[in-house]
């Protein structure tokens, strides 16, 4: 078979079931020759590519005699398959390690003229996500009449939207309440909407002036916006338990700009695909009737495309998630007796089996030893009649960046 007929079996291929590892795969040797890049990306992009996910580790138990599989994976921000075993595993950490005190969910967002600004210059995003604490620890305090209150703040990045534009917002979990002098949690239920709007766009506003956006800009935003800037609450109000919260908003973690089931074609010059707005509508009377989820189809030139995928990708070390104020590591410790675990870590301990670690994996069935065996192939879907692991044996190893 020479080139040409492989190419063309490829290509027929990605049309008929694309992802976004088959349009890499076809496209980003091109792309990568013509569009300048970061080197971030390029290693992202690699990890995505070589990705081995249908593989396992196995393991026996020297106590229980179990057997114990534990994926491989590539880690990649850009693999939906391993993004998602990212996000489910923090959210599952997330939930044990927050205070047992009610929560709220909160998204911010700043004016499209600024997103310029946080796309040209990444520095800018930690002063974006600082910003938000600035604004819990003005905020909260005034509205308790304590000015000892901290709140717990753990405050999520995420840098575009369902379009795959560039729009970064951030998500937040806000403790309903906060700490005082002594440690104690004392709660708030009501949050007046307006002044946590415009403290917020004083903080933000303010941050980036100082990092260089330039005045002129952010005194129109001020004059513009007298109201203050978005703020959305989660629309289940309080959430009193962490699991809720952690599995909501896990989502916006790790996974890639756009998920496999979003991607309907790929032709080999133009991505097809598609996002979803849920839109409210009102009757004869003008009052809220419901809401319409309406369907947008996208047709994107592939080059355009993987512009719009890889230009999510923070820079190497950035922290996408931050924790403040009681949830700061070296305050969480006052505030230990509301918390089940003393930090945000994996909830599965480190079971890779690797040359040279001085531990042994930990079998997370009875806590006994784990010998590794060697590795496995996955069988396709549909497939598992040679072997078939039960999901409670699947240890998934989580690697921090």
């Amino acid at each position: 078979m020479n080139t040409t007929q492989q190419l063309e079996i490829t290509h027929l291929e990605i049309k008929r079931i694309p992802t976004v590892t088959d349009i890499l795969t076809f496209s980003w040797e091109e792309y990568a020759n013509s569009h300048e890049t970061r080197e971030v990306e390029r290693q992202e992009v690699q990890k995505a590519l070589s990705c081995r996910s249908d593989r396992v580790f196995t393991y026996q138990c020297t106590e229980c005699k179990e057997t114990v599989y534990q994926l491989l994976g590539c880690n990649s921000r850009l693999c939906s398959r391993c993004g998602k075993r990212y996000n489910d595993q923090w959210a599952v950490s997330l939930s044990k390690a927050m205070f047992q005190v009610p929560h709220r969910h909160f998204v911010l967002s700043i004016p499209s003229q600024l997103w310029p600004y946080l796309k040209a210059d990444r520095s800018l995003w930690k002063d974006y996500m600082d910003s938000a604490m600035d604004t819990c620890a003005d905020y909260f305090p005034k509205i308790m009449h304590n000015p000892g209150i901290e709140p717990g703040v753990i405050v999520i990045l995420h840098p575009f939207g369902k379009d795959m534009k560039f729009q970064p917002h951030l998500h937040i979990i806000v403790t309903e309440g906060g700490f005082d002098g002594k440690g104690r949690f004392v709660p708030k239920t009501f949050f007046p909407a307006r002044p946590f709007s415009k403290t917020w766009q004083y903080h933000v506003l303010t941050n980036l002036r100082k990092a260089g956006v330039p005045n002129a800009l952010i005194s129109e935003m001020f004059a513009k916006y007298k109201g203050g800037f978005y703020v959305w609450v989660h629309r289940a109000g309080t959430i009193r338990k962490p699991k809720d919260v952690a599995k909501y908003i896990g989502r916006y973690v790790r996974h890639p700009a756009i998920a496999n089931s979003r991607i309907t074609g790929f032709d080999g010059k133009t991505v097809e695909f598609f996002y979803e707005t849920d839109n409210k509508y009102n009757n004869d009377d003008g009052e809220n009737a419901g809401i319409v989820t309406e369907r947008h189809n996208i047709a994107m030139p592939v080059n355009d495309f993987i512009a719009a995928l890889i230009q999510h990708i923070p820079g190497r070390q950035f922290k996408m998630v931050r924790y403040y104020g009681a949830y700061a590591r070296r305050h969480k410790r006052v505030f230990k007796q509301y918390a089940s675990q003393s930090s945000i870590a994996s909830t599965v301990q480190d079971t890779i089996y690797m040359t040279g670690r001085k531990f042994k994996p930990i079998c997370p069935n009875c806590g006994g030893y784990l010998v590794f065996c060697g590795y496995e192939t996955i069988p396709p879907p549909g497939d598992f009649l040679h072997w078939q692991p039960r999901s409670d044996r699947m240890v998934e190893w989580l690697i921090r960046d």
